[in-house]
């Protein structure tokens, strides 16, 4: 089970991408200044679970939390 991330364009044409799991919706990454913001579940826009300044970093952040199981060592 891998962790997709597509982007999804918005209203304010903001940088937001879709993230998802099996073609479930389990969250967003969205923009703020410098910052990438995770927020976990499809109608969070409050709390962010992460914050990171590089998008890859941050990707690989949420692919541990949301599939740890499909990591290989």
């Amino acid at each position: 089970m891998s962790i997709a991330f597509r982007e999804h364009p918005t209203q304010e044409n903001d940088f937001q991408l879709e993230v998802r799991k099996s073609g479930v919706l389990l969250g967003y990454v969205r923009r703020d200044g410098d910052f990438f913001h995770y927020y976990r579940g499809a109608m969070n826009e409050v709390m962010f679970e992460f914050e990171d300044g590089d998008l890859d970093r941050l990707k690989q952040r949420i692919a541990l939390r949301e599939a740890p199981a499909a990591l290989t060592y």
